[in-house]
């Protein structure tokens, strides 16, 4: 078939459009073929001729499909007709030798006989298989058996002619959209090298990593010079006797935590000498103490009330 062109190639090539209509138009057929009227009534004839054979081919392979399978799908068929058909058809497919042939004469005779009730339940089949074949046609809405020949012709046609049109608009329309994609692609390659050499690898990059180096250089010089500084210039002597005055309070502030520690030290052995026993007395003259202590403040509540 002649594959269609883009739109946009045909206005941008004026010349080529034209080339293009006479081609399509005159020159060649919609498959592509060049256009000869006497070669293609001939060939025209020869393709009907084949599809009737094609066709009859197609009917003979189906009549046997059928009968071969009618045994085991027809609830119908009486069983003595079983063998006689599995003969016949066996002969329809060249597996009985001619030497044979008078053997099964008599079965044909029956077939013969019989085959009003043969072909009523072979109707029966091609009924039911022409059934799904319409709703294989069209899933959604089952043409009526009438239309069934209409409708493959209709599939037949979209087929060969319809869908590898529309498959090659639809491979354009991939290829310009592949071609916007890769656009776009590029369009962002782009601007990401951009955004490298700008931040990472270019100008501002440089600028910004030599000026964090210089402020590291200046920190580390003004850091010598503040040593330098310390060690030539010696400290003022108000900042001398204010640190002579912090070590002396500290000193004082040490002596006298020292001298706590030793009374709790000394608090601490006296303790341990004495015992869980001295623990134990000194706990009872504490308590004996404390009643005598508030008897004797009730003693003198009593007093105060009696004056």
């Amino acid at each position: 078939m002649i594959p269609p062109s883009d739109p946009n190639v045909l206005k941008r090539n004026p010349n080529f459009e034209v080339l293009y209509k006479d081609l399509c138009a005159r020159k060649l057929n919609p498959d592509g073929s060049t256009r000869d009227a006497k070669k293609q009534r001939l060939h025209d004839g020869i393709r009907t001729s084949l599809n009737s054979s094609r066709i009859r081919l197609l009917e003979t392979q189906t009549l046997i499909s059928t009968l071969t399978t009618l045994s085991q799908k027809s609830a119908t068929l009486p069983p003595e007709l079983h063998s006689v058909i599995e003969l016949i058809t066996a002969q329809l497919k060249d597996q009985i030798p001619p030497k044979d042939q008078e053997i099964i004469a008599a079965d044909k005779e029956t077939f013969l006989s019989n085959i009003d009730i043969i072909s009523e339940n072979m109707s029966v089949q091609l009924s039911v298989v022409a059934g799904l074949l319409c709703t294989i046609a069209d899933p959604t809405k089952t043409p009526p058996l009438d239309e069934l020949k209409f409708q493959a012709e209709k599939l037949q046609e979209a087929a060969v002619s319809q869908l590898p049109q529309e498959l090659a608009e639809a491979k354009t329309q991939l290829s310009n959209l592949a071609v916007d994609m890769l656009t776009a692609h590029r369009q962002l390659l782009k601007s990401l090298i951009l955004i490298l050499e700008q931040t990472q690898y270019g100008a501002l990059a440089r600028h910004t990593k030599a000026r964090s180096e210089a402020l590291n250089a200046r920190a580390t010089v003004l850091g010598l010079e503040a040593r330098i500084h310390t060690y030539t210039h010696p400290p003022p002597a108000p900042f001398l006797a204010a640190l002579k005055n912090f070590k002396a309070q500290q000193g004082s502030s040490e002596s006298r935590l020292k001298d706590r520690e030793g009374l709790a030290r000394r608090a601490l052995e006296l303790y341990a000498k004495a015992g869980e026993k001295g623990m134990k007395d000194l706990a009872v003259r504490k308590e004996w103490i404390k009643g005598e202590m508030e008897r004797m403040e009730g003693e003198i509540a009593g007093l105060q009330k009696e004056k």
